[in-house]
């Protein structure tokens, strides 16, 4: 019965934390899910068990897997967390059993909440964490001596091969613990730490492990290209303060009555302030809009997207998932301005290299029909994924190299694919396309994109950009996308001269039988005081009615012109007139 508080507590910490999960980051852990691919086959398995750490990584994509499913992600890393907060507890009161002071174990489950915000972070140094914690604490239950050294040197090897990195935690915690009871041969103890050292130190040097800090530090468990924020540090250090505390007050006098109620409710106000703090300080508050549009444009929910994006943008990768939406419903050419554009950067931003950028540029260029940066972004997104891959970037793979004919790449992702749980029924039925033209070619989505395969692509916004555009919709007048995505390109970019090029070329062929409203106010830019020119591109009348008002406005507040974006952009910012004007 003593227990049963502690289990309702963590009860309620484990609800508390699926709930906030669930409600403020259900998009993060779907982000998370793509950013690894967990292969249910034992040459995968068994290659990850091969390197230290191995068990953990095993364990921790075989949840993450799961994080497809809506709230699974919330939930079990709320589990996760409340584990790591009742081990800590276990731990804690082997040392002191009457201890008050909830707020230490929960010091350890806050810090790394604050870490699971951070994409770059891999659960993996959370289930290790866990598995040293289970470890110390059968280690510490241990009475004779001599017993719990061997066990502590055992644990120690055993860790560095399991759970990786969290190994040398395990010893300096061990260690502290001896030192500071001063166990009879406490400085046998210090073998532990020896070990520690010897194992961390021949990784390096046969180059089991790259760099000290991955063999020794929680980097273990971070984007191996990329250096970890120093919260990643916060959960070991506060659990090896948390054992130091407890040891310094374990003799004092039991808490109890009213300074019981006094000291609960400190630490129930500490804990609320370090949430509050942690959570404004280290959520993903600036990169949770676009792990929602990704998702949504994973799942193909267009007008989501639109929605989100119906506010003013200074975000460039926002602006390139709403003008792909637009694109994706046929709209981009009649409504891109109904939403805030900024240049030609909002069509495709500049590639810096990074796996979620790489992601968005292959959604971006396979939307136009450009399959080969497509390939070239998704194979870059996919080389820079945390773990193993990125599902939906080896289904582009696959997608990519059936439109080119590879089949035996296609083959080879298609394989990979059906090693996953969630994948495993897309990759079966990719298999009819392989090594059968007749099928790929009949195929609307595959057939139409190899239709308007360019032999030679650039990855450029200007050089080159637009000459891509062109030649993919002059080969295949069924790619809509590549001549939308093109004419708005001359528009964002005020090229009025290729713009004028483009209509008098295409209008009234099937690239462009009728001018959407864009083009059609474009067109009135281009030759504002020819109404014969107008006609010639069937302007309409509304269209010429709404810009003499415009002209009006502008020529009424000429002498006010710091306030005249404001007051033409309520009634006309979603014209192209006043884009070519102020922005």
């Amino acid at each position: 019965m003593k227990k049963l508080p502690d289990i309702l507590f963590y009860l309620i910490i484990f609800l508390s934390l699926s709930i906030f999960l669930s409600v403020f980051s259900e998009f993060h852990f779907y982000s998370v899910e793509q950013n690894q691919l967990f292969q249910i086959s034992w040459p995968s398995i068994s290659e990850m068990l091969m390197k230290p750490g191995g068990l953990a990584l095993v364990i921790t994509e075989s949840l993450v897997q799961f994080f497809i499913v809506p709230y699974a992600g919330a939930v079990i890393t709320a589990a996760l967390l409340t584990m790591i907060g009742l081990l800590t507890s276990m731990v804690l009161k082997q040392i002191d059993p009457k201890t008050h002071l909830f707020i230490l174990p929960l010091l350890p489950v806050l810090t790394l909440l604050f870490v699971h915000f951070d994409n770059n972070y891999i659960l993996q140094g959370t289930i290790a964490l866990g598995m040293m914690l289970l470890v110390l604490y059968g280690v510490l239950k241990i009475k004779p001596v001599i017993y719990r050294l061997v066990a502590s040197l055992v644990a120690t090897i055993l860790l560095f091969f399991f759970a990786g990195a969290v190994f040398s935690l395990f010893a300096l915690a061990i260690m502290l613990c001896e030192v500071i009871n001063r166990t009879s041969c406490w400085y046998y103890f210090l073998g532990t730490g020896f070990i520690a050292l010897l194992l961390g130190i021949g990784s390096v040097y046969f180059s089991f492990i790259g760099e000290y800090r991955f063999a020794f530090l929680p980097d273990a468990y971070y984007h191996v290209r990329l250096v970890p924020d120093k919260v990643i540090y916060y959960s070991w250090l506060s659990f090896l303060l948390s054992l130091l505390i407890v040891f310094i007050l374990r003799h004092k006098n039991e808490l109890k009555g009213k300074m019981l109620v006094i000291a609960s409710a400190i630490q129930i106000l500490l804990i609320c302030f370090l949430f509050w703090k942690g959570v404004e300080k280290y959520g993903d508050s600036k990169s949770y809009q676009m792990k929602t549009m990704d998702y949504y444009a994973r799942t193909e929910q267009w007008d989501k997207i639109l929605e989100m994006c119906r506010k003013p943008m200074t975000n460039y990768l926002y602006m390139c998932y709403a003008n792909m939406a637009l694109a994706h419903k046929g709209q981009l050419a009649e409504d891109a301005f109904k939403y805030d554009q900024r240049g030609p950067q909002g069509l495709a931003v500049t590639w810096n290299k990074s796996a979620n950028v790489s992601t968005l540029l292959s959604d971006v260029y396979f939307a136009m029909g450009n399959v080969a940066i497509a390939q070239e972004m998704a194979f870059e997104s996919n080389l820079g994924s945390l773990c193993d891959g990125n599902p939906r970037m080896m289904k582009r793979l696959v997608q990519t190299n059936l439109i080119y004919g590879t089949y035996p790449v296609a083959e080879k992702y298609i394989a990979v694919l059906e090693n996953t749980l969630y994948y495993r029924d897309w990759a079966k039925e990719q298999r009819k396309f392989l090594y059968n033209d007749a099928e790929v070619e009949s195929d609307p989505l595959l057939g139409n994109m190899r239709k308007g395969l360019l032999k030679n692509s650039i990855l450029s916004q200007i050089d080159g950009f637009d000459a891509d555009l062109r030649l993919m919709a002059e080969q295949n007048p069924a790619n809509k996308a590549a001549f939308q995505y093109l004419g708005v390109f001359y528009l964002l970019m005020k090229d009025m001269d290729k713009f004028k090029n483009m209509i008098e070329t295409y209008y009234g062929t099937d690239l462009l039988p009728v001018l959407p409203t864009s083009y059609q106010e474009a067109v009135i830019t281009l030759s504002e005081r020819e109404s014969d020119y107008w006609k010639r591109f069937g302007v309409s009348e509304s269209i010429v009615k709404r810009f003499d008002e415009y002209k009006r406005q502008v020529l009424a507040n000429r002498n006010n012109p710091n306030a005249l974006p404001g007051l033409l952009g309520r009634s006309y910012g979603d014209t192209y007139w006043f884009y070519y004007m102020f922005k």
